[in-house]
């Protein structure tokens, strides 16, 4: 912030000619000019490396992160997962057994060649949520929505999807940006940071048109492969979505069903061929997974 100012009119000549882009009072205007135009111009370059870079970035990105560290990011998360719904895992063995089909059944259908870990949470908001790297949770509150297994079914076969495309990650990078996904991968970001950071990524995550899409899509093959349809996955959605109106509680939220939704899956329905996915006692042991047993 220093100044010096020289009165000598030959030695301001001499300056000026010496240095002739030297800031004065006249081309100080100019330079204020060039300076706005191109603070302008960079912010305009942020904004359209925002809106279309990183999309970009984080397609082609997220094929080449590691299994492992997808799952180190939804391992961040789990313990504030539970904390914020409040519930516990339902240990009910009958129960655990019976989803434990359920979601193996889906797995080996859809062919996803990756370990998933699911369970049953003991919250009322009806919900199914994946956390990255294959955990699948189920609350309480959808499962008791449910009025048989494949509308419960085809709501897991969506999430699965979600595991199987990676959109949580892609998602992540792309609202996180290449540098905090670095500073995760090498160590640089402190532990509470990256939790609150996977944890806030995966309650304000919405997914993109394409993404939903596709989650339906694999759903819709997956019952389909199954030899049952994903009709009754749209008629628990819109049951839900139609009771909430637009105040839709929890990730459900992100997730909206419209009536085109509905539409395409009822299109795509078809006459069971294949099994039933659960027997009527397996059904009840799951409906009753997180009810204590009563001893005796």
């Amino acid at each position: 912030m220093a100044r010096l100012e020289l009165f000598d009119p030959a030695a301001q000549a001499d300056i000026r000619k010496q240095a002739r882009f030297l800031e004065t009072e006249r081309g100080g205007r100019a330079q204020t000019g060039r300076i706005v135009a191109w603070s302008l111009a960079a912010i305009v370059s942020i904004v359209l490396i925002v809106i279309y870079g990183m999309p970009l970035v984080a397609e082609r990105l997220t094929p080449l992160i590691p299994l492992s560290f997808e799952r180190r990011l939804g391992g961040m998360a789990d313990n504030q997962v539970r904390s914020i719904f409040g519930g516990r895992t339902c240990t009910d063995t009958q129960g655990q057994a019976a989803f434990a089909k359920l979601v193996e059944t889906l797995r080996q259908a859809s062919h996803l060649d990756m370990p998933l870990q699911a369970e049953v949470v003991t919250s009322r908001i009806p919900n199914a949520f994946a956390l990255p790297g294959g955990k699948i949770y189920l609350l309480n509150g959808l499962l008791q929505k449910a009025e048989n297994p494949d509308e419960l079914a085809g709501v897991i076969a969506h999430e699965m999807g979600h595991v199987s495309h990676r959109d949580h990650l892609r998602m992540m990078i792309h609202r996180g940006g290449v540098s905090f996904l670095m500073g995760l991968l090498f160590g640089d970001v402190t532990g509470s940071s990256a939790v609150i950071f996977v944890t806030r990524s995966l309650f304000e995550v919405s997914y993109t048109r394409e993404a939903e899409q596709n989650a339906d899509a694999f759903a819709i093959d997956t019952m389909h492969a199954l030899g049952r349809s994903p009709a009754p996955m749209g008629e628990l959605l819109f049951r839900l979505t139609g009771a909430e109106g637009d105040h839709t509680i929890g990730i459900l939220a992100s997730h909206p069903l419209t009536e085109d939704r509905r539409a395409l899956m009822r299109r795509e329905g078809r006459a069971p061929s294949g099994p039933e996915l659960l027997s009527d006692n397996e059904w009840q042991a799951l409906k009753a997974i997180c009810q204590p047993r009563k001893s005796g």
